[in-house]
């Protein structure tokens, strides 16, 4: 009896082992939601990655009856991310422990997942009561390419695959990063020592189209930002410009005091639209221009995944609008489009700034801040 029993549970574990398939991964694939009270609607998102050298095709999932799944999109490049949002409507209280079947085209193993809590009372009058993991005030993401859901104690049907639509993603709203709990253990008057480093003028231009809002690039920059917040001094002026459809000045020339109300624009970053971004660099010179601090730091900083060009028409005009000031353009990139790559390292040359990769979340304020206080650096 022990000996069957001994290999019950060594099947078991390498089943477990072996089924969750090492081609992608998943930010946090078995999520908890804790003990909740009057709700409506429960939601979650998950951070689907592509791990392999080809394009992944997200087919179907496998979930409880009711349950709505929803994909940014349904082709992830490698090493490129997805957003998938999973939410349904709880019929009872007390604990569950739904089971998600990621069906991809890694292979043919699902990718196993779960959404977990415990109802203590349903709210039913009131469709706006919805808990959101990870951020309960975000309660409109919208997605347009719906997941196939099949029902896990049903036959599957494999003629239920849907095409890939990547063009026409949209996500209302995306989910905003949490500040840090704990802010860098820095000191501000050294991080940007007035005596070491000159004052900034920052133009932070934000890609908020399309194309930054199905993966967690924006997610990224906003982390990456709201650590730089707290060091900036009351002598660096910030300004924020975002664009996508249309050029917006979210912000302009905001000091470095003022975090609250910098924390804020932050926390009100979202992408939609298309890119024009040639026309947003020009429009940030402008503002650069006018803010410009004599014997300071003046900077644009773009943030992007690079899908436009800077026309040689446009570089010209940027050169010459200068004059005998000047303003460097230092690129921040994400994601892992070689062509995107190669064209924000070109854009960075031409604005005598610097290319910044951003790879990793652990060090995007990191990269961030060291960029400026080389810049800035007085010699």
């Amino acid at each position: 009896m022990l000996k069957q029993l001994f290999i019950f549970v060594i099947i078991t574990f390498f089943n477990q082992l072996f089924a969750q398939n090492s081609l992608i991964s998943v930010d946090e694939p078995n999520k908890d939601i804790g003990s909740q009270e009057n709700i409506y609607k429960v939601k979650a998102d998950y951070i689907i990655q592509n791990n392999q050298a080809k394009n992944l095709y997200l087919l179907r999932a496998d979930a409880l009856k009711g349950m709505t799944i929803r994909a940014a999109k349904k082709t992830i490049k490698p090493g490129d991310t997805t957003l998938i949002v999973v939410e349904f409507i709880p019929q009872q209280t007390g604990k569950f422990n739904e089971a998600i079947n990621l069906v991809t085209s890694a292979d043919g193993v699902p990718f196993k997942m779960s959404l977990s809590g415990n109802i203590k009372s349903i709210k039913t009058d009131d469709k706006t009561a919805c808990f959101y993991f990870k951020k309960s005030n975000n309660t409109g993401v919208k997605i347009s390419e719906p997941m196939v859901v099949t029902e896990t104690n049903k036959p599957r049907d494999t003629s239920n695959k849907i095409p890939d639509n990547t063009s026409n993603t949209i996500i209302d709203n995306p989910i905003i990063p949490a500040k840090p709990i704990d802010p860098p253990k820095t000191k501000n008057s050294n991080e940007l020592d007035e005596d070491l480093y000159k004052p900034n003028n920052i133009i932070f231009l934000v890609d908020v189209s399309s194309s930054m809002k199905d993966t967690n690039k924006l997610k990224v920059m906003q982390f990456a930002l709201y650590h730089l917040i707290e060091v900036l001094r009351p002598s660096d002026k910030i300004t924020f410009i975002t664009y996508a459809d249309s050029v917006k000045i979210l912000r302009e020339g905001l000091s470095g005091k003022d975090k609250q109300i910098l924390n804020e624009v932050v926390d009100k970053l979202k992408a939609k639209g298309l890119t024009k971004g040639n026309k947003a660099i020009l429009f940030s010179l402008d503002v650069a221009l006018k803010n410009y601090i004599s014997n300071g730091n003046n900077q644009i900083i773009l943030a992007t995944d690079g899908k436009f060009r800077f026309y040689p028409d446009d570089q010209k005009l940027y050169l010459s609008k200068q004059g005998d000031k000047q303003v460097k353009l230092s690129t921040m990139a994400f994601g892992n489009d070689k062509d995107a790559l190669k064209n924000l390292k070109e854009i960075a040359e031409i604005g005598k700034g610097n290319f910044i990769h951003i790879k990793h979340k652990t060090k995007a304020h990191e990269l961030l801040l060291e960029e400026i206080k080389q810049n800035s650096l007085i010699h």
